[in-house]
C-alpha cells in the first residue's frame, strides 16, 4: 500500500464516528455452533492460517504506533482494552473530529467466519470483500447503515476458528459520500500486517 493511498484512506477515517455495539451479531459465548468440520455453510477455508492464538493477545497491540499515526491528523486517545464477552475490544478516537477505530479479536466465534456465514440471511449488510493478504473478508452488520451513520464492520478469518474485526466509522458530513467499508478493509490489511510479523 502506498503512502498516497493511505493518507487517502486516512483523510476518509477521520471524518468522525458514531460508537458502535458491544456484542457483534453472530458470536456466543457458548459452544460452538456446529460439530461439523470447518468451514462449513459455505464459509471459505482459510488458506495459510495464523494460529488462532493471535486471537488471545491484547487487541490495542493489533495497530502499532506507527500504523495509528498514519490513521491519524493528531494524537488519538486510546479506550483501555475491555472484554465484551465475546470480545477483547480496543479503540482509538480523536476527539476533537469525532473519528474512531476499533479493534476486536472475536474468541467467543470459536468457529471462525463459518459462524457468521450460517447467521448471513439475518443481516441487512454481508458483502464479500477482496481477501486482506490472502485472509478472507466480509463487511457485516445487523442493518446497513453506510449511508446513514457512515459506519462499516469487516471481518477477517485468520484461522478456520479464528476471526477479528474492524470497526470504522467517518463524519455525519461524510456519510453517504465515502464507503467506510474500504476504510475499514484498510485497517484490517494493517491488522493483519502485524499479526503475521508477531509484533
Amino acid at each position: 500500500m502506498t503512502l498516497t493511498v493511505l493518507a487517502a484512506a486516512a483523510i476518509l477515517l477521520l471524518a468522525g464516528c458514531t460508537e458502535k455495539p458491544e456484542t457483534p451479531p453472530g458470536t456466543s459465548s457458548g459452544p460452538s455452533l456446529s460439530k461439523a468440520a470447518l468451514p462449513y455453510a459455505d464459509a471459505p477455508k482459510v488458506e495459510n492460517p495464523m494460529s488462532a492464538s493471535v486471537i488471545q493477545r491484547d487487541p490495542c497491540d493489533v495497530l502499532t504506533p506507527a500504523q495509528i499515526s498514519s490513521l491519524f491528523q493528531g494524537k488519538p486517545e486510546v479506550q483501555p482494552a475491555r472484554d465484551t464477552g465475546v470480545a477483547q475490544q480496543c479503540r482509538w478516537a480523536d476527539i476533537s473530529r469525532g473519528s474512531s477505530i476499533g479493534i476486536q479479536l472475536l474468541y467467543a466465534a470459536r468457529d471462525g467466519l463459518s459462524q457468521f456465514y450460517a447467521k448471513k440471511q439475518s443481516n441487512g449488510l454481508w458483502q464479500l470483500l477482496e481477501p486482506v493478504q490472502g485472509y478472507p473478508a466480509v463487511a457485516y452488520g445487523a442493518k446497513d447503515t453506510r449511508q446513514t451513520l457512515g459506519d462499516c464492520s469487516v471481518l477477517v478469518g485468520v484461522a478456520d476458528n479464528a476471526v477479528f474485526e474492524v470497526d470504522v466509522n467517518v463524519a455525519d458530513a461524510k456519510a453517504g459520500t465515502v464507503d467506510p467499508c474500504k476504510d475499514a478493509r484498510m485497517v484490517a490489511d494493517l491488522a493483519v500486517t502485524t499479526l503475521k510479523s508477531g509484533a
